[in-house]
């Protein structure tokens, strides 16, 4: 019966995003913003549920079901009461409905958190969430040592992906929205995100907004750098044109707007015209001295500065004792020239030898 009810649930869900969604898709114009938000993958919408492992305990809720071991079972209570404050109120601040109940998986090792997935996660996920098919899975508190984010906030981050996943089905979110979001409304906007967007204005690498829509790039290290700006770009939104210009964007890209429609509605620039003046802003704000004034940047130059330093005291000194050496000859060759005249002056007395000159080293 439960199986029934999962399957009768995804059927309805994804009835009602054709319904709700179909109008506008086929509105929707071609372009590179437009086919960004056109694909079809309806894989998870008809998946089975995914199963509990046996022994676990499971926490009920309206929004959210959290199963774990029962070793973790006060923090399966924790995230339950947590998910069902957090996902209504994701879900306002993003402009698109809930959608059904949230299965989440609290792992108690890390191959129990590889074996329940639907697919591979990666090596260095905290947390995952599969869209279509409404699953989040974390991994327990006994594997997060050292770590300052508390795992409600890696929940928030997934159920974000969540919500937004849903409600976009069967199309993907733009990835800059995808992420943007779910870093701001997670609360994981840190200085560290500052300094990479920092640091990747003063490089001059920034993506164009055209292509964080598309897709990410593989390599980690532009990678973070695209989560950064991701980040950034969505604050900017919310900072510039108020608290309703990302559920606004949100819903009119959901209802199957292209990017380019769904920008021009809230701040009267497409796509690119609100990419130069984000970029515009970057440019006028002290961000760019961060990486400047970083510890280890600081050292480094510190370093350099002994090195040129050091290299400009020999090059004076070398000058110096140059220059004493030359005076020193045109002075003893005076106190020479004096000298030889006196014998030829009978009755004045010889001067005393004069000294040569010498001068101490330069320091």
């Amino acid at each position: 019966m439960t199986r029934l009810r999962a399957l009768i649930l995804a059927a309805l869900l994804s009835l009602w995003s054709a319904f709700a969604l179909a109008p506008a898709v086929a509105e929707a114009r071609s372009g590179p913003s437009a086919r960004a938000t056109q694909a079809a993958d309806l894989d998870g919408l008809f998946a089975p549920p995914a199963e509990v492992p046996e022994g676990w305990r499971t926490e009920h809720g309206v929004y959210a079901r959290v199963h774990a071991h029962p070793d973790d079972r006060a923090v399966a209570r924790r995230l339950a009461r947590h998910a069902e404050a957090a996902v209504p109120r994701l879900a306002t601040a993003l402009g698109v409905p809930p959608g059904a109940t949230i299965d989440v998986f609290v792992a108690p090792t890390q191959d129990r958190f590889r074996e329940l997935q639907p697919g591979t996660p990666p090596s260095w996920a905290d947390g995952t969430a599969w869209p279509t098919r409404g699953l989040v899975y974390l991994r327990s508190p006994r594997l997060r040592p050292g770590t300052d984010e508390p795992l409600e906030q890696v929940l928030d981050h997934e159920l974000i992906h969540i919500i937004l996943g849903r409600a976009f089905a069967p199309r993907p979110v733009p990835h800059w929205l995808q992420e943007g979001a779910a870093q701001l409304l997670a609360r994981q906007y840190t200085p560290e995100l500052t300094e990479r967007l920092a640091q990747g204005q003063l490089g001059d690498s920034l993506f164009s907004l055209d292509s964080l829509t598309r897709s990410f790039p593989a390599d980690p290290v532009r990678a973070r750098l695209a989560y950064a700006q991701s980040a950034d770009l969505v604050a900017y939104l919310q900072n510039t044109y108020g608290e309703d210009a990302l559920p606004t964007i949100t819903l009119a890209l959901a209802q199957g707007a292209d990017v380019d429609e769904a920008l021009h509605a809230v701040t009267g620039k497409d796509a690119i015209a609100l990419d130069r003046e984000w970029r515009a802003r970057l440019s006028s704000s002290p961000m760019w001295l961060g990486p400047l004034v970083a510890d280890t940047t600081l050292i480094g130059g510190a370093a350099l500065m002994l090195v040129f330093g050091g290299i400009a005291h020999r090059r004076r000194r070398r000058r110096v004792l140059a220059r004493w050496e030359r005076e020193e000859k045109v002075q003893n060759a005076v106190y020479d020239a004096l000298a030889g005249e006196w014998p030829g002056r009978p009755g004045l007395p010889l001067p005393p030898t004069p000294p040569r000159w010498a001068h101490p080293e330069p320091s």
